[in-house]
């Protein structure tokens, strides 16, 4: 279930003009919710996850690396199509999320208990600094050309 904190983090992601990717954005969201519950859950009892936990935690980022791919491939074909002037810039930046989410998809695999902290703050400030800040440019430049 959705606590406050995290509604009202989903409250503050921007409208990016595109009703497809605001959808992706919010489903996004949502995964990492899950993941942060999890995270949460152990960090507030000050106890180590369980191995339930960490392979529940192990399935939801499978699932948010897979859905920000599909998502990422989607909003690229769109910037390219219509061409966004930033879009080599975008495309690095999605590049590099990836990257990030594999990186701590092995520290999941690997059980490091040592990063969970700071796992849980990038989880969350990743997905709204990109939305609210790179996807609100694109969205600028769209609403811009009409």
């Amino acid at each position: 279930m959705e606590n406050n904190f995290h509604g009202k983090l989903l409250a503050s992601m921007v409208d990016v003009g595109e009703p497809r990717f605001n959808a992706a954005h919010e489903k996004l969201f949502h995964i990492v919710v899950d993941a942060d519950t999890i995270l949460g859950s152990a960090a507030t009892g000050g106890r180590m996850l369980t191995p339930e936990e960490w392979e529940s935690l192990s399935t939801v980022c499978d699932e948010l690396i897979s859905y920000a791919k599909v998502h990422f491939a989607d909003e690229e074909e769109t910037l390219l199509q219509r061409g966004y002037p930033d879009f080599v810039r975008h495309r690095g930046i999605h590049n590099q999320l990836v990257e990030d989410l594999n990186q701590f998809q092995k520290k999941v695999t690997a059980g490091n208990e040592q990063d969970l902290k700071e796992m849980r703050r990038w989880m969350l400030e990743w997905l709204l600094n990109h939305v609210n800040h790179e996807d609100y440019a694109f969205a600028q430049y769209f609403a811009a050309q009409g």
